[in-house]
């Protein structure tokens, strides 16, 4: 999936949401989104695909009193940007991307590298050492004489 189409179907989904959204090309930032009332702005020309994951998110949680735009300190910006990785990981995934093409995945979805590489290395991990675990049980039941 290219960033173009990956775009598309966040904003889909936002639409799902039944959110109104209006892309502008004259917005400071690169979106916003208001849950109360369901709007959602974003810079077409500026938004990347987290920009758009991590307002999504937002609208998942319904955080309606965020504080400052991509303010560092705030558990739901922080929580947003978590979960937006995460998603936007879940979606190359399924299309067919892997740990290997980290990345691509960084240059599709314009995700802040560091962040992403911490975030996403950790669950790969995990994810890694919980499989190990899983098959290194069944080695020991098939080496057992019955």
């Amino acid at each position: 999936m290219g960033r173009q189409e990956l775009l598309e179907y966040l904003l889909r989904e936002i639409e799902k949401c039944g959110f109104e959204i209006f892309a502008v090309d004259i917005l400071p930032i690169p979106a916003a989104v208001n849950v109360d009332k369901k709007l959602m702005i974003y810079n077409f020309k500026e938004a990347s695909p987290f920009e758009i994951a991590h307002e999504l998110i937002h609208i998942l949680n319904k955080d309606n009193h965020r504080g400052e735009y991509f303010d560092a300190i705030n558990p739901q910006e922080v929580r947003a940007n978590h979960e937006a990785l995460l998603l936007l990981w879940e979606i190359f995934e399924a299309n067919g991307g892997t740990y290997e093409y980290f990345n691509v995945f960084v240059d599709t979805t314009d995700a802040p590298f560091e962040l992403a590489y911490s975030i996403i290395s950790k669950e790969y991990s995990e994810m890694h050492d919980y499989i190990v675990d899983y098959i290194s049980y069944f080695n020991v039941l098939e080496s057992v004489n019955i």
